[in-house]
């Protein structure tokens, strides 16, 4: 039994009990809520909100207050200090570490109970990907992923990244699956670190690639170009570049793998001279899938995925972030998933009451299509009615359970005169710009230039020729406007 059947037979319990409670998710939303209440009521959280005596999901809003990471950090600093029974009766084997607002790095519980949960619903993922895109098993996988410890609490617990832990601990069986060994993220120059990845990389049968920011994967393929001459040179030898800032023992467990190839060397040089470049869809014919985020404000750099890849299909990874994993895609359509209902409690506040004093709270079975919300979790690693300040878009239902499409972090909205422009309204405007005018945007940003006329100013750094940047230059001075003037583009 080759993988992809061993996969879908092992997953496809999982898949039915899913797709089974997307037809009542209410029911499922439910038993998830008095799961983790259940479960945490002895907590110090949870005997002060008295956990115990909640009957009902109404009962949950009127006791437990939304939070943010502010507002409950105090007790993960507890639970950073070795501290037990804090949030939830499990202890963190790891804090995920991610960007805070106030510069603080936030700390985000792990336990083995909710590595469990956001399991499952990668297991979901997986299967979907597994009985849509077979084919990708035939090679490698070329994942990208950070390291899993970057430092410890003063009680010795780590903080890094999920990802880099996965990956790190996989099962021996399904490393072998994998393009890069975990030591290559371990590498802390990023020059080194992208030129290691490229180096090993390049010389394999990559059947897909993983990612989840696709910035990451145009970084990669701009770099190719520049390093490929080092590059080839070592796959010839076998070598790994010693000029690269690499710490010895990572230098070792990397080098034990390398061998001479030759014949791949010279593949790559025959690519080069009937092609004049080195793209990946000339020296990985058989990539069959990508796997990244196309929601929020990726579009610029998907719009450059065909010159690399060709017509490869892209499956988003679906919402997912330290806190959680909320989303399952089921097809390579969009950037929606299907609400993860059975991992995780969801509240949502429609955007324009984010505001407001009174905010209104609706259940996943009360949103409409094509209403944009933010999400409030409820999570098994004991974040409660919590504000991750991430809007969320409806792009359908299945079954009837809604489809969501992250749009932006935070609200994100600028009002000069009252016109309202929000962050997502601009990246609409400016990836309609670069369509029409056939424009290569490398990056941009806006801001309020203030004066007797305020207005709205672009800085836009392109990526092909100056023909091209003077065109993308007289049509962004339309935008160079006052905020009425904006809107009136932006409605265009």
């Amino acid at each position: 039994m080759n993988i992809v059947s061993y996969a879908l037979k092992v997953l496809v319990p999982k898949a039915r009990a899913f797709e089974e409670a997307t037809k009542n998710p209410i029911k499922a939303q439910k038993k998830v809520l008095f799961e983790f209440l259940a479960r945490n009521q002895k907590t110090e959280y949870g005997l002060k909100y008295n956990f115990s005596k909640i009957k009902s999901i109404d009962e949950y809003q009127e006791a437990v207050p939304l939070n943010d990471y502010e507002t409950l950090s105090t007790y993960i600093e507890k639970m950073t200090k070795g501290q037990s029974d804090i949030l939830t009766i499990d202890k963190p084997i790891l804090f995920g570490a991610t960007s805070g607002t106030t510069g603080r790095p936030k700390f985000i519980p792990v336990t083995k109970y909710s590595r469990v949960k956001k399991a499952d619903v990668m297991d979901l993922w997986i299967y979907y990907i597994s009985r849509d895109h077979p084919e990708i098993f035939d090679g490698k996988i070329l994942a990208i992923v950070s390291p899993e410890i970057e430092g410890h609490t003063e009680s010795g617990i780590p903080y890094g990244a999920e990802s880099g832990h996965g990956y790190k601990n996989l099962p021996d069986i399904v490393k072998t699956l994998y393009a890069l060994p975990y030591q290559v993220f371990e590498i802390t120059d990023y020059n080194a670190r992208y030129y290691a990845a490229l180096r090993i990389g390049l010389e394999q049968n990559v059947t897909t690639l993983a990612t989840m920011n696709p910035s990451t994967i145009i970084l990669l393929c701009d770099k190719i170009n520049k390093l490929k001459q080092d590059i080839i040179v070592d796959i010839e030898k076998g070598t790994l570049n010693k000029d690269l800032d690499i710490h010895d023992n990572i230098r070792k467990v990397i080098e034990k793998s390398l061998k001479p190839n030759p014949k791949r060397a010279d593949e790559l040089r025959a690519i080069l001279k009937e092609r004049k470049e080195l793209l990946p869809k000339y020296f990985w014919p058989d990539l069959a899938l990508i796997e990244c985020w196309k929601g929020g404000t990726v579009g610029l750099y998907l719009r450059e995925f065909p010159r690399y890849f060709g017509n490869v299909p892209i499956r988003d990874f679906g919402y997912l972030s330290s806190e959680a994993r909320s989303s399952i895609p089921i097809s390579d359509e969009g950037a929606g998933g299907v609400l993860a209902v059975n991992a995780n409690f969801y509240e949502f506040i429609p955007r324009e009451d984010m505001g407001k004093p009174e905010k209104r709270t609706f259940l996943c079975d009360q949103l409409e299509k094509g209403e944009e919300y933010f999400i409030i979790l409820t999570t098994p690693g004991g974040l409660y009615r919590y504000n991750i300040d991430d809007l969320i878009r409806v792009d359908g239902f299945f079954n009837k359970t809604p489809v969501i499409e992250f749009v932006q972090k935070g609200l994100g909205v600028t009002s000069v005169t009252g016109e309202k422009l929000y962050e997502s309204q601009v990246v609409q405007a400016v990836n309609r710009a670069v369509e029409q005018h056939k424009l290569f945007v490398e990056f941009f940003t806006t801001s309020i230039q203030l004066g007797k006329i305020p207005r709205y100013v672009f800085l836009v750094e392109f990526t092909k020729n100056q023909i091209l940047v003077q065109s993308g230059t007289a049509m962004l001075a339309q935008a160079n406007q006052t905020p009425n003037n904006v809107l009136a583009l932006l409605q265009q």
